[in-house]
């Protein structure tokens, strides 16, 4: 834990900065104090003086005979000099007394002379006077005292006594500085470790909101963008993704159908080839029945035809699975609708069914005309092969949000649940006599389903009700 502290940048901003303040107080202190001159002190001063007014005060007390040791007894104790004269002090040509006893006094004036100009150039002199009366001598004398002094940095003093506060203070200011550039500095720099985190764990609803104008400021907004733009490219890699494997299961789903279809497809051309093949041969050999050319060359034929039908409407469905492009044009929808229904109209007048049409005049779409007839043929006639007695058909188309909507309605007739499913497969009959009947191949309403889908247009086929409704939408030309 402590190795993770002090790798943080925190803290290094934290002790550098701490480090510099105390070093540059502790520098400004050393500068201050080479700088100033030094003084005499004035306390040592003070107290010196004071020693020699309390020793004037002694002397008032003494004989004149009795003045040489306590004379000299102050000189050893303090380090200075005396000089005593008589009246009111040394004057032009006056010389010290003799004090009786005293071994250390000055008594003559080159003594004094040199005590006050030949001192130490490094030191400083002092004097310090007063007027004695002796307890057995009525004159007055002067004493004066001399003493030396060094010179003092009087700034060194004033820290020194005072260094204790200057400390607390410095570290204060350190404390207060440090804390102010790691809020200013590590503090974002932090922040921004943990973002770049986020984003490090794909996270990228959070932002740094940064407002700062400087490097940290710009720093925080390009990791915005960063975020962003890795958030969008994920996105439409993510897109690409889900595109691609729709894509793939619909290939897969399309070579699936490919297989079933040409599986159904070998299987439904098979049977028209066989009969067709039998009764060739069999007319070849005059076998009985089949010598009769006149009842099985009609029917050879119709089988024939049968194969043909069924083989073109095969190759009109691998043109479409193919998806190669088809020839667009505008297509008159009022028109064809109008023309399908009549062909139709004789084959259920025959079966007494009433064909009720309501066609919009001008529907336009743009398409193949040959293939949007084919699949509309193909649920006009999946509706008249449903159409039970005592239904009609229904044939509306309308424009609506910009697609036009055709509706081939069987009253009166039902899909069963089961069948619904599987209306739009290929070959799949819901009742097979009645489409082997009516020549119906199982391919219609599977042609038409992708011929429209081709178109970019929509179909459906479900009960409504109680009657059976197929919806065909196309997009209306603009």
């Amino acid at each position: 834990m402590r190795k993770k502290i002090t790798d943080r940048i925190s803290f290094k901003v934290f002790l550098i900065t701490f480090v510099v303040q105390v070093v540059f107080g502790l520098l400004i202190c050393l500068l201050l104090y080479n700088a100033t001159p030094s003084s005499w002190n004035r306390v040592k001063h003070e107290e010196m003086d004071n020693k020699f007014q309390a020793f004037l005060r002694e002397l008032d007390k003494a004989e004149y005979e009795q003045s040489g040791s306590l004379i000299d007894d102050f000189i050893v104790k303090n380090g200075c000099d005396i000089a005593l004269y008589e009246g009111g002090g040394p004057g032009v040509g006056e010389y010290p007394v003799i004090v009786p006893g005293s071994n250390l006094a000055l008594y003559t004036g080159w003594q004094v002379q040199e005590r006050t100009q030949d001192a130490d150039p490094e030191k400083m002199v002092f004097t310090a006077s007063g007027i004695v009366k002796f307890t057995d001598k009525y004159k007055s004398y002067t004493v004066m005292c001399f003493w030396t002094q060094e010179g003092e940095n009087v700034l060194m003093a004033a820290l020194r006594d005072s260094m204790p506060l200057i400390i607390v203070m410095i570290v204060l200011i350190s404390l207060i500085c440090s804390f102010i550039y790691t809020y200013l500095f590590a503090r974002p720099v932090r922040k921004l470790s943990e973002l770049s985190g986020r984003i490090a764990d794909m996270d990228f609803s959070a932002g740094s909101g940064s407002k700062r104008r400087d490097e940290i400021g710009d720093l925080g907004r390009d990791l915005d963008k960063l975020a962003h733009n890795l958030d969008e490219t994920i996105t439409s890699l993510n897109k690409r993704t889900e595109d691609l494997e729709k894509e793939i299961e619909r290939v897969n789903e399309l070579e699936r159908q490919k297989d079933v279809f040409f599986a159904a497809a070998s299987h439904e051309l098979k049977t028209p080839i066989t009969i067709a093949q039998g009764q060739v041969r069999g007319m070849i050999d005059g076998i009985e029945p089949y010598n009769d050319l006149d009842t099985y060359l009609p029917r050879t034929l119709s089988a024939l035809k049968r194969m043909e039908s069924l083989i073109n409407e095969i190759l009109t469905v691998s043109r479409m699975q193919a998806e190669n492009e088809i020839a667009q044009m505008k297509v008159d929808l009022t028109s064809l609708l109008n023309s399908r229904t009549d062909e139709i109209k004789d084959l259920l007048e025959v079966r007494e069914i009433p064909l009720v049409t309501d066609i919009d005049k001008g529907l336009y779409c743009e398409g193949n005309t040959e293939l949007i007839s084919m699949a509309v043929g193909a649920f006009l006639s999946n509706a008249v092969y449903y159409s039970n007695e005592g239904s009609e058909i229904v044939v509306k188309a309308h424009e609506k949000d910009g697609m036009i909507v055709t509706e081939i309605r069987n009253t009166n007739s039902h899909i069963d649940e089961e069948d619904l499913p599987h209306l739009f497969e290929a070959f799949y009959r819901s009742d097979s006599s009645r489409n082997r009947r009516s020549g119906g191949s199982g391919l219609g309403l599977y042609l038409g389903k992708i011929i429209v889908e081709r178109h970019n247009g929509n179909v459906s086929l479900d009960n409504d009700g109680q009657d059976v409704a197929a919806v065909i939408e196309l997009p209306i030309s603009t």
